[in-house]
């Protein structure tokens, strides 16, 4: 996130001296080139002969100041620790965690403009128009939509390679083994379910610059920005039409994610994911986005973000609300904000206009928690209650609290991703045994699991008399066994958990899934197998008679944890208003003082910073996840 935001806003203060007209624009560039601007002549005047290649040059050229890449002696370092993760065995983002804390501020920044070379330009745009021309569904793509999906000599801040000579000639004859067709979306599909098996190794949390074409194509490791970037390269290098589209905060789950999108001959796009989706007309990414935008090369002239193009028509319908700013002092016209809510409080998400009192805002998701900001004493605040669009109406909902006192029942502070119930659906018809083999040939079933695993914190009694040496927990044949806490406890003994030695089938190839974050009393990590009925036990040393059982799934550890301290808030008019603390007794807060339809936060005061919005109605939290 920090990755594309940085990079944005330097956009922005680049051009923003640069705006007075599209006819100066050219001429700003050239003399933002300095010493380097007989490169760029040169390529205007390659081309004086053929009017539609001048015009892509000049498009290049107008927007280049706005680019540049990294230089200095740590990109060795992260690239060299990138391809040590990439080549290793097991997937330990450890080892590698100063990568996440990458900061570009210790680099060189060096501009496209002042260093790039006509012969650069020149074999870009050249391949570019080839790619165009000798694809069949290239006639459907117009010279703007050419601009922006295909000739591109860059995705963002990545070194200068000469890429689209490089990857044409290695990936044209992989296109046309797969697919000779004339539909651009089965090609699509066909070239990424290549990409799908030559792999992808996940570095989640990438903090630094854009890597360059060559590195992706080689060792296929980096983040979803990376991975996005990977497949615009190969994509666009063979002539199909792509792009990275993009929302800033999720409003489920409040972090930023990237994914690509194809053009169909029809003017319209297809999102697809390397391995969350496939590219299937009228499908699009079902992940809720609140609002969704396109990044681009040229200038977006009505873009709330210069390089950022509003395409959340083209993930749900158009539409637009008027929203009351009831906390804006008196002012005929001020710039507001779209908003949701994240960890770090208010973020917003699009722009929108303001006029007596009233925020308009265009093409948002319906059914989401909402709020208009407004600038105030140089800083962004509330412009009034939080609101939602209601999906069956379209009108606008606001979350007052109307002072009546209710009870609420709280089991979360999170939403329960359908990545963690799936999680804890892989303890369903799982085992409890005991043995006195160590290779349970004489296993003897203690506790048998059904498929209601709903809960984090849970404990078993056990009836049997008998005495067990070993022990175990021994997933469904369906599941591979993941489990985040086991304890057994003797019958008769002195209340504290048995200690054993661990013995397990093989863990996945993660050191985030080791055998010892079964018994280290964090609910949080996990012993995760790498097969299907995966087990994992301890020996006993001698045998024992055990009494209860307890046991933690897979989770996120966002359930109410009991000992720990909450506080729960509404917003009020007055903006967040405490309704007290409690320290959790069990795995459920009361409170009776809740106000109605309001929207609340609940904060855990003794650990963890996963936190989102909710409204509560039919006695059940509702996160913006939760919609439908």
């Amino acid at each position: 996130m920090k990755r594309m935001i940085g990079f944005l806003l330097l956009g922005i203060m680049l051009l923003s001296a640069c705006r007075s007209s599209v006819d100066d624009r050219l001429e700003n560039a050239l003399d933002f080139a300095g010493d380097n601007r007989a490169e760029l002549e040169k390529v205007l005047v390659h081309y004086k002969n053929d009017s539609l290649k001048l015009l892509a040059a000049k498009f290049l050229i107008e927007n280049m100041p706005a680019y540049y890449t990294y230089k200095g002696t740590l990109l060795d370092s992260m690239y060299t620790a990138l391809a040590q993760y990439a080549d290793s065995s097991r997937y330990d983002e450890h080892r590698f965690a100063y990568l996440k804390q990458f900061s570009c501020k210790q680099l060189e920044q060096e501009f496209d403009a002042k260093v790039i070379t006509a012969t650069y330009l020149i074999e870009n745009i050249d391949y570019s128009f080839k790619v165009w021309k000798q694809r069949p569904w290239g006639k459907y793509v117009s010279f703007d939509d050419f601009c922006e999906f295909l000739l591109p000599y860059r995705v963002s801040n990545e070194p200068l390679t000469h890429w689209k000579k490089e990857l044409y000639e290695r990936f044209t004859p992989v296109l046309d083994s797969l697919y000779t067709g004339t539909d651009v979306v089965s090609a699509c599909d066909a070239m990424n379910t290549y990409l799908i098996r030559k792999g992808w190794r996940y570095f989640s949390g990438f903090n630094g610059p854009h890597v360059s074409a060559p590195f992706l194509v080689d060792k296929r490791v980096g983040s979803c920005n990376d991975l996005c970037d990977y497949t615009v390269y190969v994509m666009r290098s063979v002539g199909i039409p792509v792009s990275t589209d993009i929302y800033l905060y999720s409003p489920e789950l409040a972090y930023y994610h990237a994914w690509n999108a194809v053009l169909d001959t029809t003017g319209a796009t297809t999102s697809f994911s390397f391995d969350e989706h496939t590219p299937i007309r009228g499908k699009n990414l079902m992940r809720k986005k609140g609002k969704a935008y396109r990044l681009c090369y040229g200038l977006q002239q009505t873009s709330w973000h210069h390089y950022l193009k509003d395409v959340s028509a083209q993930y749900f319908p158009s539409n637009q609300a008027n929203v009351a700013c009831e906390f804006v002092e008196n002012g005929d016209q001020r710039p507001v904000w779209l908003a949701i809510f994240t960890d770090h409080g208010w973020k917003p998400i699009g722009g929108g206009e303001y006029l007596n009192g009233t925020a308009l805002f265009r093409d948002i998701e319906p059914g989401l928690i909402y709020m208009a900001l407004y600038s105030k004493d140089d800083r962004l605040t509330t412009a009034g209650y939080p609101f939602k669009i209601d999906k069956g109406t379209g009108n606008v909902v606001y979350y007052r609290p109307d002072g009546q006192a209710s009870r609420i029942i709280l089991t979360r502070k999170y939403p329960l991703t359908k990545n963690v119930k799936t999680f804890m659906k892989r303890m369903a018809y799982g085992r409890f045994e005991g043995a006195n083999r160590s290779d349970f040939s004489d296993a003897e079933l203690l506790y048998q699991l059904g498929d209601d695993v709903n809960k984090v914190f849970n404990e078993v009694s056990i009836q049997s008399a008998k005495k067990y040496r070993y022990v175990r927990y021994l997933s469904d044949k369906r599941y591979p066994a993941d489990i985040a806490e086991m304890c057994w406890y003797e019958k008769g003994g002195d209340g504290h958990k048995l200690p054993g030695k661990l013995f397990h089938t093989a863990a996945y190839n993660n050191t985030d899934c080791a055998a010892i974050h079964a018994i280290d009393d964090n609910p949080l990590t996990y012993f995760s197998s790498a097969k299907t009925q995966g087990w994992i036990g301890l020996d006993l040393g001698v045998a024992k008679c055990i009494e209860r059982i307890s046991y933690v799934p897979r989770n996120d550890d966002n359930f109410i944890r009991v000992g720990d301290r909450y506080e729960l808030f509404y917003f009020s008019s007055e903006g967040w208003k405490s309704l007290g603390c409690q320290r959790a007794d069990n795995a459920e807060l009361i409170y009776d003082n809740a106000p109605r339809h309001a929207v609340f936060w609940l904060k855990n005061l003794t650990r963890g910073k996963e936190e989102q919005l909710f409204s509560y109605y039919d006695e059940k939290q509702h996160f913006n996840y939760d919609t439908d």
